[in-house]
């Protein structure tokens, strides 16, 4: 390799460094799992962990009623929150969905009764659109059910600059909605928490 070339590969994989440098920059860690957790039932004290797993043709059905191009992961992780004295208070689930190049991960806390407690940004990874983890835009979604559109200019107010981001948040608090609802409707949790003594 001549000496012009061993410079161009020097350049290319300088820049490169350089580039991969500034993508990690835009990574935007907020709050920690346990954070999270905490911060959409702060009065949560014991945790219990359930896997649901959906079949191609629950994911298909789930696909259908969200009217949803995007494809559906055919598990989710639930988390069911109790209090300290072991009265349920709700359902955490730590979801992604896609912004404009990479996730956005968050968390919807999700009441007893199927409507949106709170939801949290987790992690932002793009360079433009991160109001969307501001509470002011968040506290939207408090109160929402399946049966609310979860749509920009129906019931939720786009940010100028950060509507794929909205977006993706729509998305994904009506997926956890769709799926916390339906699974748990038909297989109701124990209520109460009792703690091994």
């Amino acid at each position: 390799m001549g000496r012009d070339a061993r410079l161009f590969v020097l350049v290319l994989v300088v820049l490169g460094w350089g580039l991969g440098a500034t993508v990690q920059a835009q990574d935007q860690i907020f709050l920690t799992p346990e954070e999270a957790r905490a911060e959409v039932f702060p009065n949560g004290r014991y945790y219990q962990q359930d896997t649901l797993r959906f079949s191609s043709e629950e994911v298909r059905q789930a696909r259908q009623a969200l009217r949803r191009a995007e494809p559906l992961d055919s598990v989710l992780v639930v988390t069911r929150v109790y209090g300290r004295d072991g009265k349920f208070l709700g359902y955490a689930v730590i979801t992604e969905e896609l912004g404009k190049y990479r996730p956005i991960t968050f968390i919807v806390g999700v009441r007893p009764d199927f409507s949106v407690e709170k939801v949290a940004v987790m992690v932002y990874r793009e360079s433009h659109g991160g109001q969307v983890r501001l509470p002011r835009f968040l506290y939207q979604y408090r109160g929402k059910t399946l049966r609310d559109p979860i749509q920009t200019y129906r019931d939720i107010v786009n940010i100028s600059g950060a509507t794929i981001s909205v977006n993706s948040l729509n998305r994904g608090v009506k997926k956890v909605l769709y799926f916390v609802t339906t699974y748990y409707r038909k297989h109701p949790p124990v209520l109460t928490y009792r703690p091994h003594r």
